[in-house]
Protein backbone atom coordinates (compact mmCIF):
# COMPACT_ATOMS: atom_id res chain seq x y z
CA UNK A 1 0.00 0.00 0.00
CA UNK A 2 1.17 3.36 -0.90
CA UNK A 3 0.16 6.87 0.08
CA UNK A 4 0.13 8.90 -3.53
CA UNK A 5 -1.90 11.83 -2.07
CA UNK A 6 -2.85 13.63 1.27
CA UNK A 7 -5.09 16.58 1.14
CA UNK A 8 -7.60 18.00 3.55
CA UNK A 9 -10.28 16.68 1.96
CA UNK A 10 -9.11 14.09 -0.48
CA UNK A 11 -6.67 10.92 0.10
CA UNK A 12 -4.99 8.71 -2.23
CA UNK A 13 -3.63 5.00 -2.18
CA UNK A 14 -2.28 2.96 -4.65
CA UNK A 15 -2.52 -1.08 -3.50
CA UNK A 16 -1.21 -4.04 -5.45
CA UNK A 17 -1.30 -7.73 -3.81
CA UNK A 18 -1.72 -10.96 -5.16
CA UNK A 19 -4.96 -12.20 -2.61
CA UNK A 20 -8.52 -10.49 -1.33
CA UNK A 21 -7.62 -8.51 1.95
CA UNK A 22 -8.58 -6.36 4.30
CA UNK A 23 -6.59 -2.98 4.63
CA UNK A 24 -6.80 -0.81 8.18
CA UNK A 25 -6.16 2.69 7.65
CA UNK A 26 -4.86 4.68 10.26
CA UNK A 27 -7.35 7.67 10.09
CA UNK A 28 -9.81 8.34 12.40
CA UNK A 29 -13.47 6.83 10.88
CA UNK A 30 -16.23 9.37 10.59
CA UNK A 31 -18.84 8.39 8.04
CA UNK A 32 -20.98 11.91 7.84
CA UNK A 33 -19.62 13.16 4.17
CA UNK A 34 -16.31 10.67 3.89
CA UNK A 35 -16.60 8.16 0.85
CA UNK A 36 -14.19 5.53 -0.20
CA UNK A 37 -13.40 4.49 -3.52
CA UNK A 38 -11.50 1.23 -5.30
CA UNK A 39 -10.93 2.44 -8.66
CA UNK A 40 -13.72 4.92 -9.09
CA UNK A 41 -16.17 2.50 -8.01
CA UNK A 42 -17.87 3.88 -4.65
CA UNK A 43 -17.22 1.04 -1.60
CA UNK A 44 -18.44 0.91 2.01
CA UNK A 45 -15.83 1.66 4.66
CA UNK A 46 -16.03 -0.53 7.51
CA UNK A 47 -15.44 0.90 11.13
CA UNK A 48 -12.56 -0.84 12.88
CA UNK A 49 -11.04 -1.27 16.12
CA UNK A 50 -13.80 1.33 17.09
CA UNK A 51 -11.92 4.50 15.47
CA UNK A 52 -10.59 3.08 12.00
CA UNK A 53 -11.26 2.74 9.11
CA UNK A 54 -11.20 -0.50 6.61
CA UNK A 55 -11.61 -1.43 3.48
CA UNK A 56 -12.12 -4.86 1.85
CA UNK A 57 -9.50 -5.03 -0.98
CA UNK A 58 -9.59 -7.15 -4.38
CA UNK A 59 -6.41 -8.82 -5.20
CA UNK A 60 -5.08 -6.72 -8.29
CA UNK A 61 -3.53 -3.34 -8.56
CA UNK A 62 -5.67 -0.76 -7.53
CA UNK A 63 -6.35 3.09 -6.38
CA UNK A 64 -8.13 3.63 -3.25
CA UNK A 65 -9.25 6.97 -2.68
CA UNK A 66 -11.26 8.56 0.18
CA UNK A 67 -12.78 11.80 -0.14
CA UNK A 68 -14.66 14.08 2.06
CA UNK A 69 -17.92 15.39 0.46
CA UNK A 70 -20.87 16.44 3.29
CA UNK A 71 -24.02 16.49 1.95
CA UNK A 72 -24.36 19.75 4.37
CA UNK A 73 -21.70 21.57 2.41
CA UNK A 74 -23.72 21.33 -0.85
CA UNK A 75 -26.81 22.07 0.52
CA UNK A 76 -25.31 24.99 2.06
CA UNK A 77 -23.40 25.99 -1.12
CA UNK A 78 -26.83 25.94 -2.95
CA UNK A 79 -28.89 28.16 -0.48
CA UNK A 80 -26.07 30.37 -1.09
CA UNK A 81 -26.12 30.25 -4.80
CA UNK A 82 -29.77 31.26 -4.48
CA UNK A 83 -29.43 34.29 -1.85
CA UNK A 84 -26.97 35.96 -4.40
CA UNK A 85 -29.59 35.94 -6.83
CA UNK A 86 -31.81 37.20 -4.71
CA UNK A 87 -30.46 39.98 -3.31
CA UNK A 88 -28.86 40.39 -7.28
CA UNK A 89 -32.16 40.84 -8.31
CA UNK A 90 -33.29 42.73 -5.45
CA UNK A 91 -30.78 45.39 -6.00
CA UNK A 92 -31.24 45.76 -10.06
CA UNK A 93 -35.10 46.27 -9.32
CA UNK A 94 -34.09 48.86 -6.47
CA UNK A 95 -32.06 50.84 -9.38
CA UNK A 96 -34.71 50.75 -11.49
CA UNK A 97 -37.20 52.47 -9.21
CA UNK A 98 -34.65 55.04 -8.16
CA UNK A 99 -34.10 55.59 -11.57
CA UNK A 100 -37.32 55.21 -12.68
CA UNK A 101 -38.71 58.21 -9.67
CA UNK A 102 -35.58 60.02 -10.62
CA UNK A 103 -36.91 60.82 -14.31
CA UNK A 104 -40.03 62.02 -13.53
CA UNK A 105 -39.10 64.62 -10.97
CA UNK A 106 -37.21 66.34 -13.73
Amino acid sequence: MTLLNNDNDVVTYQSNSAADGFAVFSEVYYDKGWKAYIDNKETPVIRTNYVLRGLVIPAGQHQIRFEFKPASFYTGQTITQIANIIILLALIAAAYFVYRNGRKKI
